[in-house]
């Protein structure tokens, strides 16, 4: 099972030693972690080859995945080979398996936008493409995913994904409060009923260290 959190920036400092960086002592505690800052703002791959060089050094078996810009998902709607680009040359830096994309939920299933995502995908290749098309019907994304090679991203308290060869898991939280939720041991026992060798579960909210720490010790 693949279990993180999306970003180490916020790692509470009782976890990191003096003269320890968050992402080195973030690195020891867990095995993956999901870049979402790249989705605002690219690094330079120079900065990747330094981070992946660090977690190497305490955890060679650390994995990446990157959260693909909004450029492509939002602005261009799937047209800016540049930015795919760059994305593209990080990712390779960082020896990241899984791409993250997100759509808006202005980006409807039209002819256009279904075209669009169908030469995209088709142009790319390297990596494994999960995407969390909000808005989308099921019946849609499980006629249309599989074809294309993508892995449907959801929040499992909230829907079911596709048939897959893994599931990508994102958690925000639940309720009125979402990303101010604190998972019970119900929720994280859930969680462990669901979850397959393979899957990737993210915890993305104010206590994710804390609650993907629980979940760790659960499946242990």
């Amino acid at each position: 099972m693949n279990i993180g959190t999306c970003g180490w920036s916020y790692l509470p400092k009782k976890f990191v030693n003096p003269g320890q960086s968050r992402l080195s002592a973030y690195a020891k505690i867990f095995d993956m972690v999901e870049i979402t800052s790249t989705f605002y703002q690219l690094p330079k791959t120079s900065t990747a080859r330094a981070w992946r060089k660090e977690v190497d050094s305490v955890n060679p078996d650390f994995q990446f995945s990157v959260k693909v810009p909004k450029l492509i998902t939002h602005v261009s709607n799937f047209s800016d080979d540049e930015t795919w680009g760059k994305i593209k040359d990080i990712a390779e830096a960082l020896n990241a398996k899984v791409l993250v994309f997100q759509t808006p939920k202005s980006f409807n299933i039209t002819p256009d936008n279904l075209k669009r995502i169908k030469t995209f995908f088709k142009s790319i290749s390297g990596f494994e493409f999960a995407l969390e098309s909000r808005g989308w019907d099921l019946e849609t994304i499980g006629k249309y995913f599989p074809k294309m090679g993508l892995i449907h991203i959801v929040d499992p308290f909230k829907e079911k994904p596709i048939k897959q060869k893994f599931n990508y898991y994102r958690l925000h939280g639940k309720g009125n409060i979402m990303y101010r939720y604190r998972f019970k041991d119900d929720d994280l026992a859930f969680l462990k009923k669901r979850m397959r060798k393979k899957d990737y579960l993210l915890f993305n909210n104010i206590f994710m260290y804390d609650d993907a720490m629980r979940m760790l010790e659960l499946v242990k």
